[in-house]
């Protein structure tokens, strides 16, 4: 039923909670689960440069949340595959899941105070609306 699942993963409480509730699922079912990380560029940048230093620091932030979800998915005895991509995360997990033909995408959820939601809105939200498969949010 769930064999590819997909988890919006950064390292955050609420993605390990995401994490391992999809590991769960994949060891029901005998599937994987494939974390993507997306790393989202500022807004706006005067220099080139700029770009390049938030991914980098990203980046060194992602290799520890890596490591983890590497030894969580050991325990488990489930297949992960871990991807970093860069852009608006929403779009980018739900381009993702549709292309790996997801079963089923997992999110952790971030409280939002109601002007951040009214103005934002909220990752989880925004795949909650548009996806093609089900998908699950962790609290």
């Amino acid at each position: 039923m769930f064999r590819r699942i997909v988890v919006g993963f950064d390292g955050s409480e609420p993605s390990r909670k995401a994490l391992l509730a999809a590991l769960e699922l994949a060891r029901a079912f005998q599937g994987e689960v494939h974390a993507l990380a997306v790393v989202r560029p500022p807004e706006f940048t005067e220099l080139e440069g700029e770009v390049e230093e938030a991914l980098n620091q990203a980046q060194g932030a992602l290799s520890e949340a890596f490591r983890w979800a590497r030894s969580a998915a050991h325990k488990h005895g489930v297949a992960l595959h871990l991807h970093r991509r860069v852009g608006h995360p929403a779009e980018v997990l739900l381009r993702y899941a549709e292309d790996e033909g997801a079963d089923l995408m997992v999110m952790g959820r971030r409280g939002l105070t109601p002007v951040q939601r009214w103005m934002l809105g909220s990752v989880s939200e925004r795949v909650l609306r548009y996806a093609t498969c089900p998908v699950m949010v962790v609290h």
